[in-house]
This record gives C-alpha cells, sequence and structure tokens, in this order.
C-alpha cells in the first residue's frame, strides 16, 4: 500500500460505510485484510485502486456513481472489484470490535447487543506441543488436519492402540478463548474468512483452527440421502459404498449425542411455519449438541463458548491424548516425503510466536485431511501427480433471500440452525435446494444486504433484526477445479442446470416468507427485487420467476456462498477415473490415505460433516 492507494482505499469505506462507523479503523483492518492476501489477489485489488484514485477522490456523489457503475457493469472483472471492496467495507463497519475499544458504534443504532460475557467452560485438555527446530519425531500414524475427516481419523487409529500426530494449520483456542466477536473469522477461518472463488462470485466459508469445520459450523448432522448414496455406488465403481456408512453414521450418532430441537428461535421457525401454511414439508434437523444450548446461544459461528458443540477437540481429538498421541497446531505440512510406494514421513513447519520451527514426523501411515480446498495441494508439493487431483471440486452454492417480519426475528439469537424444508429439493431428480436458515449478525448481514447507496444501506440494516435470512443449499451436479499452484485459485462457475435449481430454490423462498407472514421479500442482488406481501399471488409469483431467469446466476450479480467443499481427490474403484482407491489409499501407495470431504465422488446434498466423519471412520478402520 502506497499512500495513494491507501487514500483510494479510505475514500472507498467512506462512501460504503454508514456515517457512525469508525471509518479510520474499519480502513486500517481493509488495509490489513488486502496485505494478508495471496500475491495474486492483493495485485488485483491493487490495480483496481489505481484504477479508481481519481474518481473515488471526487465528492461523494461522484464516488458513488463510479462503485455503482462496477456493481451493474457488463464486464465481469468490474463487478469482482466492486463486490470486493463493498463486502470488506460493510463488514468491517458493523463487525469491527475490541475488548479494550467502546462498542461498535453501529450496534446501539440497529439494535444488536454485542457478543456476551457469560461465557466459561472448561474443554478436555489435550495434548498440545511445541516443536523444537530440526527435530526428528517418530509416530504410528501422522494426521494431516484436524477437522471432521482428520479428527475422526486420529480417533479411530488412536483407539486401536497406535500413537497419532496430528498436525494443524490453524490455531487452538479453547471455550474460554472463544470472544464471541465477529472479527475471530480472521484467526478461526482459512484465508481469515476471505476465501472466494477466483472471480470472488461465491464466498466460501471453510474452518481453519483446531478441528476445522466442526468448530465454526452451525451444528447440522445429516447423512446421505439414500438416494444419493445410491448415486455415489454407480458414480466411484463402489458397489456397496453407500451401505457401507451405514454403522459408521449409527456409532457416530450415539458418540456425537445427536438430538433434534423441539423448539426453534424464530428465524428457524419462519421456515417451519411457512411450510405448515402450505401443506409443504418442513422438519427438525439433527444437531451435534445438546438440547439445553438455549435461546442466548448463536454465536457458535465463532466458537462454541460454552463448550457444549460436539466438535472434533471435544468429542474425537481426546482420544489422541489418551493413547498417548500429540497434537501440534500452527503447524503447515509441506511435503509427504516418499520412497516408491510408501510415504515415510511428513515435513512441517510450526510457527510459534515469530519464529518458524522445521520438524520432521517419520511414520507407517501418512493421512491427509486437510479438506477439499487443501489437501490437493499438499499431495501435489509431495509429488503427487494424477489427472483427477483438484477436479471434481463441489462448493453447494448457497443464496440467500431478506424477508422481513412485523415482528423483531432476532436471527443472531438462539441455536443457529435446527429447520429446514426439502419442498423445493429433489426438483430434478436428486438434484435441487434445501431451504435452511442462516444466523445474522452485523457484518455477515451488511456483507450481503444489497448497497445502492450509504444511507440506503443503513436504513437496511436498522431493519435486519427484524429479518429472517433463508438460504437455498442448492446441489452442484457441475463441478469446478482448484489450480495446482502457490495460489490454489478455485476456478467455480455456477452452471446452467444448477444455476436454474438455485433460483428455484429463492423462489421457494419467497414462498415459504409470505406463507408464514412475511411483509416483504427482497433479493440481495445489486439492485434488488422486492416484494410485498400484498402484491403476492400467482401472476406475481410467475413474473418474479422470470424476473430471476432474466438476471440469471452470472457471478457478482448476487452474493453466493458455500459452507460446504467437497471433491477434488475422489475415490473410486477406477484408478484412471479417482485419486484414491475403496480403501482411502491413493492410487499407488500403499500408506497414504486421504480422509475428508476430497473423497466425496460428487455433492452430498446435505450439510456434509456427518458424512465426512463416516467416510474418514471407513478409511482408518480399513488401515489399521
Amino acid at each position: 500500500m502506497n499512500a495513494r492507494r491507501r487514500a483510494t482505499l479510505r475514500a472507498t469505506v467512506e462512501t460504503f460505510a454508514p456515517e457512525d462507523a469508525r471509518i479510520a479503523r474499519v480502513a486500517e483492518l481493509a488495509e490489513r485484510a488486502i496485505e494478508s492476501l495471496t500475491p495474486g489477489r492483493r495485485a488485483e485489488l491493487e490495480r483496481l485502486l489505481d484504477l479508481l484514485s481519481v474518481p473515488i477522490l471526487g465528492t461523494y456523489a461522484v464516488r458513488s456513481a463510479t462503485l455503482l457503475g462496477l456493481a451493474n457493469a457488463p464486464i465481469a472483472t468490474l463487478r469482482s472489484g466492486f463486490s470486493a471492496l463493498k463486502r470488506l467495507s460493510a463488514y468491517l463497519s458493523y463487525a469491527e470490535s475490541d475488548a479494550a475499544l467502546a462498542p461498535n458504534p453501529t450496534w446501539a443504532r440497529i439494535g444488536y447487543p454485542g457478543p456476551r460475557t457469560d461465557i466459561g467452560a472448561n474443554d478436555p485438555e489435550l495434548p498440545l506441543r511445541e516443536a523444537r527446530d530440526g527435530e526428528r519425531l517418530r509416530a504410528d500414524v501422522v494426521v494431516i488436519g484436524s477437522g471432521a475427516g482428520g479428527g475422526v481419523a486420529a480417533s479411530t487409529f488412536a483407539r486401536a492402540g497406535k500413537s497419532v500426530v496430528v498436525l494443524e494449520a490453524g490455531g487452538a483456542f479453547d471455550a474460554n478463548a472463544f470472544t464471541q466477536r465477529e472479527l475471530a473469522m480472521s484467526d478461526l477461518y482459512l484465508d481469515a474468512g476471505l476465501t472466494s472463488t477466483h472471480d470472488l462470485g461465491v464466498a466460501i466459508l471453510a474452518g481453519a483452527t483446531l478441528g476445522g469445520g466442526t468448530t465454526v459450523n452451525w451444528c447440522t448432522s445429516f447423512a446421505l440421502d439414500e438416494r444419493v448414496a445410491a448415486e455415489w455406488e454407480r458414480e466411484s465403481g463402489i458397489a456397496t459404498l453407500g451401505r457401507e456408512l451405514a454403522p459408521h453414521y449409527a456409532a457416530l450418532g450415539e458418540r456425537l449425542d445427536l438430538q433434534s430441537l423441539e423448539h426453534h428461535n424464530r428465524n428457524n421457525r419462519c421456515i417451519i411455519d411457512g411450510a405448515r401454511a402450505l401443506g409443504l414439508h418442513a422438519d427438525a434437523m439433527p444437531r451435534n449438541a445438546p438440547l439445553d444450548c438455549g435461546d442466548g446461544c448463536g454465536y457458535c459461528g465463532y466458537g462454541c463458548a460454552y463448550g457444549k458443540k460436539r466438535s472434533t477437540p471435544r468429542a474425537f481429538l481426546p482420544d489422541v491424548a489418551e493413547y498417548g498421541g500429540a497434537i501440534y497446531a500452527r503447524t503447515r505440512a509441506t511435503t509427504i516425503v516418499t520412497s516408491g510406494s510408501r510415504a515415510t514421513s511428513v515435513r512441517a513447519v510450526q510457527t510459534v510466536g515469530e519464529s518458524e520451527r522445521a520438524f520432521e514426523i517419520s511414520a507407517d501411515i501418512v493421512v491427509v485431511a486437510g479438506g477439499a480446498l487443501r489437501t490437493p495441494g499438499i499431495l501435489t508439493r509431495s509429488g503427487i501427480r494424477h489427472p483427477h487431483l483438484g477436479t471434481r471440486l463441489f462448493l453447494h452454492p448457497v443464496a440467500a433471500v431478506f424477508c422481513e417480519y412485523l415482528e423483531p426475528i432476532d436471527a443472531h439469537l438462539g441455536p443457529m440452525q435446527s429447520a429446514y424444508s426439502d419442498a423445493f429439493n429433489y426438483r430434478g431428480g436428486t438434484y435441487g435446494a434445501k431451504i435452511e436458515a442462516a444466523p445474522t449478525h452485523p457484518g455477515l448481514a451488511a456483507l450481503v444486504m444489497p448497497w445502492e447507496s450509504r444511507a440506503k444501506h443503513a436504513a437496511l440494516m436498522d431493519g435486519a433484526l427484524n429479518g429472517c435470512a433463508m438460504i437455498a443449499v442448492t446441489r452442484d451436479r457441475d463441478p469446478g477445479a482448484i489450480d495446482l499452484d502457490d495460489e490454489a485459485q478455485i476456478r467455480y462457475d455456477v452452471s446452467p442446470f444448477d444455476g436454474e435449481n438455485l433460483l428455484a430454490g429463492i423462489a421457494g423462498i419467497a414462498d415459504l416468507a409470505f406463507a408464514g407472514g412475511a411483509t416483504q421479500i427482497a433479493t440481495l442482488h445489486n439492485t434488488p427485487i422486492r416484494i410485498a406481501r400484498d402484491a403476492w399471488n400467482s401472476r406475481r409469483r410467475a413474473t418474479f420467476v422470470e424476473e430471476l431467469a432474466a438476471r440469471g446466476f452470472a457471478s457478482n450479480r448476487q452474493p453466493f456462498f458455500s459452507a460446504h467443499q467437497m471433491g477434488t481427490a475422489c475415490m473410486g474403484a477406477d484408478p484412471v477415473r479417482s485419486v484414491v482407491d475403496p480403501d482411502g489409499r491413493v492410487w499407488g501407495y500403499d500408506n497414504l490415505l486421504v480422509a475428508d470431504a476430497s473423497l466425496f465422488p460428487q455433492a452430498s446434498g446435505v450439510n456434509p460433516m456427518l458424512t465426512i466423519m463416516a467416510m474418514a471412520r471407513r478409511v482408518a478402520e480399513r488401515s489399521v
């Protein structure tokens, strides 16, 4: 950042942010975020700032018109630039907070209470270790990653009497360290929460801390639908794959003590009420959290401060401690060393304070569970080559609709996801959109709200507490890929087939919302479609569907999201069509396993945590 770019960024923030935001603080945090990007992504944003340097330093009217011109530009890269700057500015304006500062000044205006103070829980004691530079260790099993796949694989091997070393690239935090502040995303999510597809068309949330996604997800714990499981069997060529997962689901369900809530917060109740009014499907979903989470929770996307969510650090990683293993946090696996058909060791670098310590662990078995976005890179850096490595990336693209009600919804309070509807799912065989609810703390709400001017965006935020954010989680048929280089760019575009299902989910959300009492709905397009309840009828619905189709699903015309990343090292019976064999071994290697969502031959169609765990348990048990 030179002085000119810094001034341009500050003027951009001032244009996007509400008048009561701490502009200097937001600009400072935005600059830090840009500097944390990969070199290629950072260079793109710096070029945009250079392009904007003259008009953005003009009057507010000129600045606003310039940014809106980017938002609706026919050129995709300009829309990407608008999305990047708008998301950063809006999110940070409402999310920034610090225990040493006064509460965010926007919170009082919008009625947000801020983080809670009645936190405190005792987590299981885990064997966290610090390496010595140049140290050489020995273990029976090395597991790279500690999330749904790595945590369960490590537990399975440990309970079989193996000495296990777990390497986690993210930090390790106990319940008392979770602040319930949105800015905690920078410590808990991949790329400080800034991960996205190559053109910013899909914003990606991926856990990057001890426990991975299980530490920050919303507790939803579905098994594969039987129809999808049958498709997996056909696609993978493993004739009994889906049926083999049944005992693993059962064992995991017992260990996680899966339960469904009988009473839902208002945000989830909107789905139930709308579906029942229309006579459509809705149900409570199984969750890996106890029934006494209570209506006062709702912050577990930033780590469970109450120690109740059964993440892998609570439910599985304690087995590593019990059986004499070790866990190394803030430790990046740089290379898997191989000799012939065997993996012999893992080279890693641990960050301790300001220092980096390189060390190596020899092992009989190496398990890669870095997640669908990172496992391909680890394998590639280690000399593993396969034409399908990094391909067949599925994201479950998500679209949201803002549904406004007369009474407060307080979507940030209570268990975050507890109800769903399949009324608009399986519309094309096993493809369609599952309707769920998303918790909306201020930063996330500000990020997704359409920005047409500073005043209009602030007005939308003023009414955010009366809004329910229903989301359409789409099972994608058509995959993307990851570049196997240092940038690891995510190449993904919503296809026409998947886009049609996504738009059908948006229309379905409108049906549920109005039937459940919403006074107005608004899409999240850069220029939103707004419909009042008294205008909603079959004719208006038909024109709404036509409007959605006309706008399409080109990137950055409305925000899409992904919290589910799958594929990239798929399992199968054919070494030509799959990266990993039916036992979880990378083809050509006797003891190099993959045990995470990378294995999925297709998208799961449901929140994938439980299936990742089941696949990892199956892989580990076959190699014990």
